[in-house]
C-alpha cells in the first residue's frame, strides 16, 4: 500500500507499506526490502531518482515501510489537496496525450537514461522500468518504484512487467536499456509496447513526423533482440538522445533559414513585379497624355 502522509512540519510525503505475502511467505517481502535498502544509499545523489527519506521495519507485525518524496499532483503540481490528489506519472501523461512531442520524449528519455547510468555505475539494476514507474516531481521526471532493484551480479530472472522484459531476462544493464527503449517507443508513437516496432499509421510529412522517424532509430537500437546490438551502456543511450536533440535543433534552424530565404526571394520577386507594373502603368499614362 502507498499512502499520502503529512509530517509534523506540514510537508506531504508518500509512505509505502510492504507486508509479508501469505501466499509466498517472506519471498517478495525480503526481495523488496533488500531492493529499497540498496536504492536508499544512492537515491538522493541524482536528480533523476526518487528520494528515499526514511526506512523502518516492524518485524513482529510483518511489514516494513519507506518514506519517499511525493509526486506532483496532475493538476496542481506540488500544491497538494489530499481529497483530490492524483500523482502525475508518465502513464498519466500518455493517457492524456497519447503521443508526446519528440522534444519532450528526448527530455524525459535523457533524464531517465542519466539516472540509469548513475544506478549502473553503482552496481545496481532497476529491473522494472515502465511508464507507471516514472513520476514527475516539480515537473522533472524521476525513476521510482524500486522494489525490484538488485545488484548486477545477481542471477538473471524474468521478473518485471511483460512487454518491457527483454528476451534474455532482467538483471543486467542491457536489460534496463531495452526496457527504457520500450518506454521511448510508447512516448513517441502513442502505441502499446506490445505493438513494437509498428509506427503510427497516420504519419505524414510534418516536421514532427519526420523527427519521429529519426527518433525511432534510437528506439530500434535500444530494443534490439540481441543485447550486443543495443547501446553498450546507458551513457551511450544518453549521448545518442542529446546528439539527436542538438542535430534536430540545427536541422530545424536550417529548414527555417531555407524557408526564410525562399520567402525573402519570393517577396523580392513580388516587389520587383509591382515596381515593373507601376512603371508600365506610368508609361502608358504618359503616352496617353502625349496623344
Amino acid at each position: 500500500q502507498v499512502w499520502l502522509a503529512r509530517n509534523p512540519l506540514g510537508a506531504y510525503r508518500a509512505v509505502k507499506i510492504v507486508r509479508k505475502d501469505a501466499a509466498q511467505p517472506g519471498q517478495h517481502f525480503t526481495r523488496e526490502f533488500t531492493g529499497v535498502l540498496k536504492f536508499e544509499r544512492v537515491s538522493r545523489l541524482h536528480d533523476g531518482l526518487m528520494d528515499i527519506l526514511q526506512i523502518g521495519v516492524a518485524e513482529a507485525a510483518g511489514y516494513f515501510y519507506c518514506v519517499m518524496e511525493l509526486a506532483d499532483d496532475v493538476r496542481s503540481g506540488q500544491v497538494i489537496v489530499p481529497e483530490c490528489y492524483v500523482p502525475r506519472t508518465l502513464t498519466h501523461d500518455l493517457s492524456q496525450h497519447r503521443r508526446l512531442p519528440i522534444g519532450e520524449c528526448v527530455r524525459n528519455g535523457a533524464a531517465i537514461a542519466s539516472a540509469l547510468a548513475f544506478l549502473h555505475r553503482h552496481g545496481l539494476i532497476h529491473r522494472d522500468i515502465k511508464p507507471s514507474n516514472i513520476i514527475f516531481v516539480n515537473g522533472f521526471p524521476k525513476l521510482a518504484d524500486i522494489g525490484l532493484v538488485s545488484v548486477s551480479s545477481e542471477p538473471r530472472s524474468y521478473i518485471g512487467t511483460e512487454g518491457f522484459i527483454p528476451p534474455e531476462g532482467a538483471g543486467r544493464p542491457q536489460a534496463d536499456i531495452y526496457s527504457l527503449g520500450k518506454v521511448l517507443y510508447q512516448m513517441s508513437t502513442g502505441k502499446d509496447r506490445n505493438d513494437y516496432p509498428e509506427l503510427p499509421a497516420d504519419l505524414g510529412h510534418s516536421a514532427e513526423d519526420r523527427d519521429l522517424i529519426r527518433f525511432n532509430k534510437i528506439v530500434l537500437r535500444a530494443c534490439r533482440t540481441r543485447p550486443v546490438r543495443r547501446f553498450r551502456s546507458a551513457e551511450e543511450l544518453l549521448t545518442a538522445l542529446l546528439s539527436f536533440q542538438f542535430a534536430t535543433s540545427e536541422l530545424h534552424r536550417e529548414e527555417a533559414r531555407r524557408l526564410w530565404s525562399r520567402l525573402v526571394g519570393f517577396s523580392g520577386l513580388l516587389i520587383g513585379l509591382g515596381f515593373l507594373t507601376f512603371c508600365l502603368l506610368r508609361l502608358i499614362h504618359y503616352l496617353s497624355q502625349g496623344q
